[in-house]
């Protein structure tokens, strides 16, 4: 071991005297070539080297990037940079880094520290940038005042300007966009926002209680919604999409509005129309919205009066303090002033749908009419899922069968599963008892809807009866008076007959006989008359 040891020890001066005997040769050449040469000769040569070394070469070009434009303004290409050079300091093989977290941001990030380089490859090119102080920032000892330099070879110099700044400035655009908490607005009384919160909501597309069918086509939606910047541009539409979401209460249309949120990363504008007293303050809100937002009127059928104007009838309010119209929500949809920023969604909520105008329903304001129904077994089981942790159960079948025949909304099924989290079989037991107190019930309800109707059947048909009881009673008593008329008239005739026949009868007993059927017959007469009046006003009526 020690004769490798002293072998190498050797080896390594006799490399080393070979060098300093190497470098002494060139230095005496170097020197006889001054003295040998003339001065012209050498320039010349010099020269000639010169060029060739630099063709083969290449050339850099150094580009600085001020912090501040002026004194105060921050230069947004910085910012940009800054950003996008933040996702490769973590990377890169640098022995210092900078660790911050900006103000409502969702995780720290790295940043460059004075003199740090950081290479960056795009399209194969290589771009080394540099953070650098400004002398007059190291002389005031103050915080302001950098500037980044990349340097590249100079025959890059026009991939630099169109394509590798346009690529670092939707980078970092999509970088602060991820690391950003979702914020959520509401309106004032006139035309401006403020923030709330910031928005955190839990409610996601794994955890709402929604047909997956339903659910896969909400999702495939958004994602072609969001991929589709150019051929919105192209067709010449404003990059916005409307969706209507009805149904009954408790079926989740507010969960759903988070989880798109959520799924999206956008943050949300809610407003409440009430607040909103003009035209123009609704316009003013709709300029003052972000890209990548969404906007959100919920009830919107309560909200202002904007019935569907086809109905008849209709109860206009008189004193009415809300003065934004139905024109006005319209043009707040579609109108010029909607593509004022890009990449939004605008989410309209009612209990009833029918209720809405059907010029607020077309296509282009309303594009995707979402139904939000009671509950399914295919919703029920993403419920035992996160209520319960169980996919399988006994009872599954049983409430699959009483699902079919009761109408429950998520949000009930939920409150019922909320107290048995720990103990599943409790849950499932608790959902089927109150199954079958709502089936129950509906049957009781039936029962006395039947009541009703045949109560209300008999009602009816009283009044009608008695209406034919009456019309045959005059009909038959109409017959009794013809024939006690006609019975009347034959007997006077026989017996003015008869008086005529026998000479010898008595005056006085011819007229007691003529005044008695005289009586009789005004008797009858009276009778007859107020009983077919009264079958006449019946039969009119």
């Amino acid at each position: 071991m020690e004769n490798i040891m002293n072998r190498n020890w050797k080896d390594a001066l006799t490399d080393w005297k070979s060098i300093a005997s190497m470098y002494a040769t060139l230095t005496l050449l170097r020197g006889a070539v001054r003295d040998l040469v003339p001065p012209e000769v050498y320039t010349l040569a010099k020269s000639s080297y010169s060029y060739i070394f630099s063709k083969v070469q290449p050339k850099f070009l150094r580009i600085h990037i001020q912090q501040y434009e002026n004194e105060y303004d921050d230069n947004p290409i910085f910012k940009a940079v800054e950003c996008y050079l933040s996702t490769k300091c973590y990377a890169s093989s640098s022995e210092l880094l900078r660790l911050s977290k900006i103000m409502n941001a969702k995780s720290h990030t790295y940043t460059m520290v004075p003199k740090q380089v950081i290479e960056d490859i795009f399209n194969g090119i290589k771009f080394s940038w540099t953070l650098l102080e400004n002398e007059e920032t190291k002389q005031y000892k103050s915080a302001r005042g950098y500037y980044l330099e990349v340097s590249f070879e100079s025959k890059y110099k026009e991939v630099l300007n169109s394509a590798y700044l346009s690529h670092i400035t939707k980078e970092a655009e999509v970088f602060q966009f991820r690391n950003r908490e979702k914020k959520l607005f509401t309106n004032r009384h006139g035309g401006s926002w403020s923030q709330v919160c910031l928005f955190s909501h839990p409610s996601t597309f794994d955890t709402i209680a929604l047909d997956p069918c339903l659910k896969k086509e909400i999702q495939d939606d958004l994602k072609k919604f969001m991929s589709r910047s150019e051929f919105y541009t192209s067709v010449g539409k404003a990059w916005k999409r409307g969706y209507l979401l009805y149904g009954p209460p408790g079926t989740g249309k507010t969960s759903l509005i988070a989880a798109i949120a959520n799924y999206l990363e956008f943050d949300i504008y809610d407003m409440e129309l009430t607040s909103v007293s003009r035209n123009e303050d609704l316009r003013e809100l709709l300029i003052n919205t972000s890209s990548k937002s969404i906007i959100v009127v919920e009830d919107i059928d309560c909200s202002i009066h904007i019935e569907n104007r086809k109905k008849k009838n209709r109860r206009r309010r008189n004193n009415e303090s809300n003065s934004v119209s139905l024109s006005g929500v319209l043009n707040f949809v579609d109108g010029l002033w909607s593509p004022c920023a890009g990449e939004r969604l605008i989410i309209f909520t009612t209990n009833h749908k029918e209720k809405l105008d059907p010029a607020l329903l077309r296509s282009g304001r309303m594009d995707k009419h979402i139904l939000l129904s009671y509950c399914s077994m295919e919703s029920f089981k993403v419920l035992a899922k996160n209520y319960l942790k169980i996919q399988e159960h006994e009872l599954m079948k049983q409430v699959e069968e009483l699902l079919s025949l009761v109408e429950i909304t998520p949000a009930d099924i939920a409150e019922c599963l909320m107290s048995y989290d720990e103990d599943p079989d409790m849950g499932m037991r608790n959902v089927v008892e109150q199954l079958k107190k709502r089936l129950h019930s509906k049957n009781k309800n039936k029962e006395k809807d039947s009541k009703k109707k045949s109560r209300s059947d008999n009602i009816k048909e009283k009044p009608k009866a008695k209406k034919k009881e009456g019309k045959l009673k005059n009909e038959e008593e109409l017959d009794d008076d013809s024939d006690d008329s006609s019975s009347t008239e034959s007997g006077s005739s026989d017996e003015s007959r008869y008086s005529d026949e026998s000479s010898g009868s008595d005056d006085s007993d011819c007229y007691e006989t003529d005044e008695s059927a005289e009586s009789d017959d005004e008797s009858n007469g009276l009778h007859l008359t107020d009983e077919t009046m009264m079958a006449m006003n019946m039969m009119m009526i």
